[in-house]
């Protein structure tokens, strides 16, 4: 199967692994905790890296090293110059997602005029109020044939079965959770 990978899905791996952790994920969602939205997010990794083609766009890159990095300053307020190690700390995050990358051997994916044309085709993503970044995510799983898009947004997870991939496929939208007892 081709996964694709929601950004929350790193964050929620990250979350007991490495300084960032701390901060992305500080709070539990849809009745499990921290360490159980982390465990789930490893299983899912393994079982892809094991017998699945995985793969995410560069935009979750981005997205979780912006996630950091608007932490790190929340939490720096009225120290002098904290941007600019703000930053650095908050760019050791990308660091991490291209290791989860080689470990499980998924595929980053570029943002393309591919893809925000698709972005733009789709009218159900608008129509349903579906915000520009999850709706590029949304394009790129699409355009790339994915079965199932494994996400933690909650916007993302009502358009379960609601797009087909270029084979005609119907794509699961599912949480970590769910999606593990798929793969």
């Amino acid at each position: 199967m081709k996964i694709y990978l929601d950004t929350g899905v790193f964050v929620d791996y990250l979350s007991y692994r490495g300084h960032a952790g701390y901060f992305l994920r500080k709070r539990g969602r849809r009745n499990r905790t921290v360490e159980q939205l982390q465990l789930d997010a490893s299983e899912c990794l393994d079982k892809i890296g094991r017998s699945h083609i995985g793969f995410t766009s560069s935009l979750s890159l981005y997205e979780v090293e912006e996630a950091l990095f608007s932490k790190l300053m929340k939490s720096s307020k009225g120290i002098k110059d904290r941007e600019k190690y703000v930053i650095s700390s908050s760019r050791s995050v990308v660091v991490q997602m291209l290791t989860i990358k080689e470990h499980y051997r998924l595929q980053i994916l570029d943002l393309s005029e591919n893809i925000f044309e698709k972005e733009a085709q789709e009218i159900d993503l608008q129509k349903r109020g579906i915000r520009s970044a999850d709706s590029l995510h949304m394009a790129t799983a699409i355009l790339n044939d994915a079965d199932i898009v494994i996400t933690t947004d909650r916007h993302l997870l009502q358009l379960d079965g609601v797009f087909q991939n270029n084979n005609g496929k119907h794509i699961r939208c599912l949480d970590t959770n769910a999606a593990k007892n798929l793969l």
